[in-house]
């Protein structure tokens, strides 16, 4: 499940539209309306439980309302949830919300962790300090703990998200903190670095090669399993756009705009 709330500043009508979305919907429940508490901006504040399967179904329609203009919209996971309601929201979703994917949290956490920052650059040689000791002790732990240190998984989870939704910006920044960092993350980088100290230029050719290889298949493995996930979501988000409640709170919307 996932706990929404959204605010604005456009009143009781902005609130009555959001309303009539989500109390149509079979797959939101615990809806609270808190009228007239916003002060900056001024405006109402809205609660609800959501299926994870439909979390992104659901915002997408929050913001064709205008509430991420008008207001805000906050996302947050819910621990543990005891409800036969929430429990009947999660059956009436399509999928499995192990398989769900709510893509505004997926672009926002990429965004923040794909970028080349001083964290990033000392966990990355952190990692491969950690790697070359255990190259050199022949230590399989260590080689792991510098596995599980590297920061590497930000860039390339970014550059599949930019991948899948052609986002230039996105990739940009993932291929730099990639290739300013990603050498020294993991143990066939510290090979490289570890083989030419002793001048064996064949294991440091081969532990290169064998680098751009895991490389290159964690981002097509990544970017493939992306597109499919959001293949399904577009063809989740078609089935949508004929349900009555959206038709209804978007009618209202309308009208309200002429």
């Amino acid at each position: 499940m996932r706990r929404g709330g959204a605010s604005g500043d456009d009143g009781a009508e902005s609130a009555a539209r959001a309303l009539t979305l989500l109390e149509g919907s079979e797959s939101v429940c615990d809806i609270v309306h808190l009228a007239g508490v916003g002060r900056c901006p001024e405006g109402d504040l809205i609660l609800c439980d959501v299926a994870r399967e439909d979390a992104s179904v659901l915002l997408a329609d929050l913001r064709e309302l205008g509430i991420e203009r008008d207001g805000a919209i906050a996302i947050d996971s819910i621990g543990t949830l005891l409800s036969k309601r929430a429990a009947h929201a999660v059956e009436v979703a399509d999928g499995s919300p192990e398989d769900a994917v709510v893509w505004e949290q997926v672009e926002a956490t990429t965004s923040e962790s794909a970028t080349l920052s001083a964290s990033f650059v000392i966990f990355i040689v952190l990692a491969g300090l950690i790697a070359s000791v255990g190259i050199y002790l022949d230590s399989a732990i260590l080689i792991v703990g510098a596995m599980v240190v590297g920061p590497e998984f930000g860039p390339i989870a970014g550059f599949c998200v930019a991948a899948v939704q052609r986002r230039g910006d996105l990739a940009g920044r993932s291929l730099i903190a990639l290739l300013a960092g990603f050498p020294a993350a993991i143990a066939a980088a510290a090979n490289i670095g570890v083989s030419a100290a002793y001048s064996d230029w064949a294991a440091a050719r081969g532990s290169a090669a064998q680098l751009l290889l895991n490389l290159l298949a964690i981002l097509l493995a990544g970017t493939l399993t992306l597109a499919l996930e959001r293949a399904l979501y577009r063809r989740r988000r078609r089935r949508h756009l004929h349900d009555p409640a959206r038709a209804a709170a978007l009618s209202r919307h309308g009208r309200r705009r002429r």
